[in-house]
């Protein structure tokens, strides 16, 4: 393995929608418009998000919670 290929354990991410739970990684058609949640995941539990693993929000759930600001 090349050593630009080796991936540290400690960053793993997890590539879903921390609202819906759908995939957004390369080949879901959600990769291009995630966004990326840059809460940890106890803000993510305080905030009460279903799937608060996840490192990403779809964009079909970014517009919804613009909607409803």
């Amino acid at each position: 393995m090349y050593q630009h290929q080796e991936k540290n354990k400690n960053e793993i991410i997890n590539q879903f929608c921390n609202h819906c739970g759908r995939s957004v990684k390369l080949g879901s058609g959600m990769f291009v418009n995630r966004i990326p949640d840059m809460n940890d995941l106890i803000t993510r539990i305080s905030n009460k998000r279903k799937f608060p693993k996840g490192d990403f929000v779809c964009i079909e759930c970014d517009e919804h919670s613009e909607r409803n600001q």
